[in-house]
C-alpha cells in the first residue's frame, strides 16, 4: 500500500469542507430550480430565463483556457484560488441585501443586477476552478480522490435534504412574500460560499516541480492545444461526449417551469424537487464513487449519460399523457430531478476524474481549461432552448434533447480506461 502524502488528513478535511460548503450554497441558489423561478417572477421572457444559464456558463467556461495558460508555469495555484473566491463569493450576500432594501420593486433593475452578479461570480469561479483541480490532483493521491469526492458529495447531499426543507418553508404559502423569500435563500447561499472559502484556507498545497518562467505566448500555446487534441485520442473522444451530453442544457432550465406552469403543480413543489435532486446526488455519490474507484471513471461517464437521457423522456411522457392527480404527477416527475442530481454529481467523478487521471503531470491546467473552454461553446443552448420553447412546444424541446443525449451515450462506450491509457505520457511538441 502506498504511503499517504504529507498533510493528507488536513487537506482531506479542508477540501471536503470547501466542497460541501460550496455545494450547499448552490442548493440554495440552484440553477435548475431556484434561479429560473426567481428570474421568471421578474420577467415573462423565456429567452431571458434561458439566457441566465447561457451567461453564467459562458463566463465560467470560456475564460478557463486563458486561466490555464496563466497558471501553467505557476508552482503555486492556491493564491489564484484565493483571489477569485474573495471577489466572487460574497456577492450573493450583497444581492440579498439589495432585495431586502427594496430592489424587487424595480423588476427590470433587479434582473440586470442579478445578471451582473452572475457574470462576476462565475467569471471569478472560472479562475478558482482551474486552480482547484490542480491543487486537488497534487494533494490527493489517485486512489483517494474518489473517496474524497464521493464522501464530500454524500455529506453535502445529506445536509442538502435539510436545505430542501428550508426551501419548501421559504417558498411555500406560509413563507415570506416575494422577493424576501428569495433574499433569504440568497443570503444562505452567500453564507455557505464564505464557509467554503474559510475551509479552503486550511489547505496545504504540496510542492510540485514545475519550470517557472514567463507565461507561454499564445502563438506557442495554441499549437500545443491543437497538438494535444490531435494526439490524445481518449481526451478528444471525451470532449465529443461532453459536448453532446451538454445538450441537456436545452431543457434543464425549463423542467421546473413545465412543472409549475404546464403540469399545474404548486410552487412549493420546487422545494420537493430540490430535495429529490439532492437525494439523486447522494445516491450517485455512493454508487459512482465506488464505480470510479473500482472499474474506472469512464464507466461513470457511461452511466451518467444513460441517466441523463431518461429526464427528457419522462418529461415528454407527461407532455403526451398528462396525469390529473397532482400527487401522482409529482411522484413521476420527481424522476427528472433525481436524475439531474445524479448526473451533476457524476460529472466530477466521471468527466473530471477521467481528465485528472489522463493528463500528464504539469499539463492538468491545460487539460481542464481546454475541456471547459470547448464545453463553453454550449452556453448558447439554454437560450436556444428558450427560443425553441417559445416558437414550438415543450414536446419538441424534450424530443430534441433526448435524441442528442442518446447519441452522447452511444459514443461514451468508446472511452478507454484512463488508468491504462498510454496518453498519460507528455504530448509530443507541435
Amino acid at each position: 500500500m502506498h504511503s499517504l502524502p504529507p498533510h493528507y488528513r488536513r487537506n482531506f478535511a479542508a477540501l471536503m469542507g470547501d466542497y460541501v460548503g460550496f455545494g450547499l450554497a448552490l442548493t440554495f441558489a440552484s440553477a435548475t430550480t431556484i434561479l429560473p423561478d426567481f428570474v421568471g417572477r421578474l420577467t415573462d421572457s423565456k429567452i431571458v430565463i434561458g439566457l441566465l444559464s447561457t451567461v453564467s456558463n459562458g463566463v465560467f467556461l470560456l475564460p478557463q483556457l486563458f486561466f490555464a495558460n496563466l497558471l501553467t508555469n505557476k508552482p503555486r495555484k492556491k493564491p489564484y484560488f484565493n483571489l477569485g473566491a474573495s471577489i466572487g463569493r460574497p456577492l450573493y450576500l450583497l444581492y440579498a441585501s439589495a432585495l431586502w432594501l427594496g430592489l424587487g420593486r424595480s423588476p427590470a433593475l433587479a434582473v440586470i443586477l442579478f445578471f451582473a452578479i452572475q457574470v462576476v461570480f462565475w467569471g471569478c469561479d472560472s479562475l478558482v476552478t482551474v486552480a482547484w483541480f490542480d491543487v486537488l490532483a497534487k494533494a490527493m493521491p489517485p486512489e483517494r480522490r474518489g473517496r474524497l469526492l464521493g464522501t464530500s458529495q454524500m455529506t453535502g447531499g445529506v445536509l442538502s435534504i435539510g436545505a430542501g426543507a428550508i426551501i419548501v418553508a421559504l417558498l411555500g404559502e406560509t413563507g415570506p412574500p416575494f422577493p424576501y423569500n428569495y433574499a433569504t435563500l440568497f443570503a444562505l447561499a452567500g453564507g455557505f460560499f464564505l464557509f467554503s472559502l474559510f475551509s479552503w484556507s486550511f489547505v496545504v498545497e504540496p510542492d510540485e516541480l514545475i519550470e517557472e518562467g514567463e507565461r507561454p505566448a499564445w502563438r506557442d500555446y495554441l499549437p500545443h492545444l491543437l497538438n494535444t487534441l490531435r494526439h490524445d485520442h481518449a481526451f478528444r473522444r471525451l470532449i465529443i461526449v461532453r459536448l453532446l451530453a451538454g445538450f441537456d442544457g436545452l431543457a434543464i432550465g425549463f423542467y421546473v417551469l413545465f412543472a409549475t406552469r404546464e403540469l399545474g403543480l404548486p410552487l412549493g413543489v420546487i422545494g420537493v424537487f430540490t430535495a429529490v435532486q439532492t437525494v439523486g446526488g447522494i445516491l450517485a455519490s455512493l454508487g459512482m464513487g465506488v464505480i470510479s474507484e473500482r472499474v474506472g471513471s469512464h464507466r461513470v461517464v457511461q452511466i451518467a449519460t444513460a441517466l441523463s437521457l431518461t429526464a427528457p423522456l419522462v418529461a415528454f411522457g407527461l407532455f403526451l399523457i398528462p396525469v390529473r392527480d397532482s400527487a401522482v404527477t409529482t411522484a413521476i416527475y420527481a424522476w427528472v430531478f433525481l436524475t439531474i442530481g445524479a448526473v451533476v454529481n457524476s460529472v466530477m467523478l466521471g468527466f473530471f476524474n477521467y481528465i485528472i487521471e489522463l493528463a500528464p503531470s504539469g499539463q492538468r491546467p491545460t487539460y481542464i481549461g481546454l475541456f471547459n473552454t470547448i464545453g463553453g461553446t454550449l452556453v448558447v443552448l439554454p437560450a436556444a432552448g428558450g427560443w425553441l420553447l417559445q416558437t414550438t412546444s415543450y414536446g419538441a424541446l424534450f424530443v430534441l434533447t433526448a435524441t442528442i443525449l442518446a447519441v452522447a451515450h452511444g459514443l461514451s462506450w468508446g472511452l478507454p480506461s484512463a488508468r491504462h491509457s498510454t496518453t498519460s505520457q507528455p504530448v509530443p511538441a507541435a
